[in-house]
C-alpha cells in the first residue's frame, strides 16, 4: 500500500458526467482520492455543478475541490479560435495564486499539472518548490506530410498550417521547456511518441501513461460470426478530415466480392455528406448504417455487436474509442501511429503501416479480408482485447501514476 500523501492537482475540466478532459481528469483525481488525500483546482462556469451534484450524493473526505472562474469572449473565439489559450492562461496564473495560499495551509507533497493534456500551456504550478508532476502531456507530434493527400482540401490547409505552427511552438515556447526541467519533476507521455518528442525537445524523461481509460470491461461476451454472415465493422469518431473514414470506404471497395460485410458508423460532423456521397459513387452504401451520435449506452451496444473496430485516424493521441473497443472484445484495424500504436498488439489487432495511401488502402483490404476468412483468428483476437484491456483500467493507471508519485515524493 503506497504512502498516503498530500497532492494539489491543476485540473482544468474535470467532470463525472463527461467523457474526453473531463472525463479523463474527473477518473484521474477520483482514483487517486481513494489512496491520497487530493486537492483539485477546476474551472468553476462548466464543471461545478456537476461536481456539487456527485458530492452530494457520494461523499467523500478525500477529495476536495475548489472553482476558478475563467473569463470568456466568446464572438472573439469565434473569430479567432487561438485566443481561447489567452484566457486559459490568466486562469492558470489564478490557479497558481490559489495553490500558493492552499499551500501555506495544507503542506502538500506534490503538486501535478493534470489537465488540459496539450503541451502548449503547463501552467505554473512548477514555479513552487514541490515535487511536480506534469501530464498526461500531447499534442507534440505533427502529421507526417506524406499522408496530406489523404486529406480533403480544407483538411490539408488547416492541418498543413497546424504543422507549420505546432513546430515553431514546440521549439520557441519558453514555460514548457521550464516546467519540463524542474529540478524535481516527472512527465509523463500519452503515448511513445509523445516521450520521444520530450526527450527531443526538452531533453527530458517521461513514462507513458496514456490519457484514456478502461472504465467498465466486458464480461467476455464474444460476438461470434457464423460462415455465411457478414463480417460487421464499426467504425466511430467525429466526421472530420482528420479522422479519414474515406480511407476505409475506398479500402473497402477493393475486398473480394464475396466477402460480405456491413459498416456501421457512429458520429457525425462537416464531411458525413462528403462521406456519403463517396459510398454512393464506390456503389457501397447499401453496405453502410450511419447512425450520428447516440447515447453511449446504444453506441456502445452497435460496437458490442460488431465483429471488429476500424480506425482510420490521421491524428490523434490515444482515442476513447479505441479503449472502448477492446473493452467489447473487438479486434482492432488501425494505422500503426499515434496512440494506437501503443494499445493495439498482434494480440488484440492488426496494425497497417504508416506508407503511401495506395498500399494503406491495399493493406486494410487485406486486414479485413483475413478477419473475415479465419473466424478463429479473429476469435483470438477478441480474447486478446479483452486481456490487452485490462492493462488500460482506471486502476492500472492510478497505480502507474502512484509509483510516479512514490519515487518522487521521498
Amino acid at each position: 500500500m503506497p504512502k498516503k500523501l498530500k497532492i494539489l492537482i491543476s485540473c482544468y475540466a474535470c467532470s463525472p458526467k463527461r467523457g474526453s478532459e473531463p472525463g479523463m481528469g474527473w477518473s484521474f483525481v477520483l482514483g487517486l482520492s481513494k489512496q491520497h488525500e487530493v486537492h483539485v483546482i477546476v474551472e468553476k462556469e462548466k464543471w461545478q455543478k456537476d461536481i456539487d451534484v456527485y458530492l452530494e450524493q457520494y461523499k467523500n473526505e478525500n477529495l476536495n475541490f475548489y472553482f476558478i472562474h475563467k473569463k470568456r469572449n466568446r464572438l472573439l473565439r469565434k473569430i479567432w479560435p487561438p485566443s481561447y489559450y489567452w484566457f486559459y492562461k490568466i486562469w492558470q496564473k489564478e490557479a497558481y495564486n490559489l495553490a500558493k495560499k492552499l499551500e501555506n495551509k495544507h503542506n502538500f507533497n506534490a503538486v501535478h499539472q493534470l489537465n488540459m493534456v496539450g503541451y502548449r500551456e503547463p501552467g505554473f504550478l512548477w514555479k513552487m518548490d514541490k515535487p511536480f508532476v506534469w501530464g498526461p502531456i500531447g499534442g507534440t507530434e505533427n502529421i507526417p506530410w506524406k499522408l496530406f493527400s489523404l486529406f480533403s482540401f480544407y483538411g490539408k490547409i488547416f492541418y498543413g498550417g497546424r504543422n507549420i505552427i505546432n513546430s515553431y511552438q514546440r521549439s520557441f515556447f519558453i514555460r514548457p521547456k521550464l516546467a519540463a526541467n524542474h529540478k524535481k519533476s516527472s512527465l509523463i507521455a500519452a503515448t511513445p511518441d509523445i516521450k520521444k518528442s520530450i526527450k527531443k525537445l526538452w531533453n527530458s524523461d517521461a513514462v507513458v501513461i496514456p490519457e484514456v481509460g478502461a472504465v467498465q470491461l466486458s464480461e467476455n461476451n464474444i460476438t461470434k460470426r457464423d460462415h455465411n454472415k457478414p463480417l460487421k465493422i464499426v467504425w466511430s469518431g467525429q466526421h472530420t478530415s482528420g479522422k479519414a473514414l474515406h480511407l476505409l470506404l475506398k479500402s473497402l471497395v477493393l475486398l473480394n466480392k464475396e466477402i460480405s460485410w456491413e459498416l456501421h458508423i457512429l458520429g457525425v460532423g462537416k464531411e458525413t455528406k462528403t462521406w456519403q456521397q463517396l459510398s454512393k459513387k464506390l456503389d457501397i452504401n447499401k453496405n453502410c448504417f450511419w447512425y450520428g451520435w447516440l447515447d453511449k449506452s446504444e453506441a456502445l451496444q452497435i460496437m458490442k455487436n460488431g465483429h471488429c473496430l476500424a480506425i482510420t485516424s490521421l491524428k490523434d493521441l490515444t482515442s476513447s474509442v479505441i479503449i472502448e473497443g477492446i473493452s467489447l472484445g473487438l479486434p482492432v484495424v488501425t494505422l500503426d501511429h499515434c496512440g494506437f500504436s501503443f494499445v493495439v498488439d498482434d494480440t488484440c489487432g492488426i496494425k497497417i503501416p504508416v506508407d503511401n495511401p495506395n498500399n494503406i488502402y491495399i493493406n486494410f483490404k487485406n486486414a479485413l479480408e483475413n478477419l473475415y476468412k479465419n473466424e478463429s483468428y479473429r476469435v483470438s483476437l477478441s480474447e486478446g482485447a479483452l486481456k490487452r484491456a485490462k492493462d488500460f483500467s482506471w486502476d492500472s493507471k492510478i497505480d502507474q501514476l502512484n509509483e510516479v508519485y512514490q519515487k518522487l515524493v521521498v
